[in-house]
């Protein structure tokens, strides 16, 4: 499963935690799909787009269809 967050009206991204709720603006981001570091519990939430944003596999279309293939299995 991956998260979709909602783009602003200024082109950033309204991030939310997963854990706690909170939320932070992301901006300069080249996807939607992000995962970010959250004081709740010193880590990146949601852990389900971590892979996909700080591995950066949104820029590499290739990687990106190995990559729901091996989620749909």
């Amino acid at each position: 499963m991956k998260i979709i967050y909602p783009k602003l009206a200024n082109g950033s991204i309204l991030w939310t935690c997963d854990n706690c709720g909170n939320t932070g603006e992301v901006s300069w981001a080249d996807t939607r799909m992000v995962s970010i570091y959250c004081q709740c519990d010193e880590r990146c939430h949601p852990k389900c787009n971590h892979r996909w944003y700080y591995d950066r596999w949104y820029y590499e279309k290739d990687k990106h269809k190995r990559y729901f293939e091996g989620i749909m299995k």
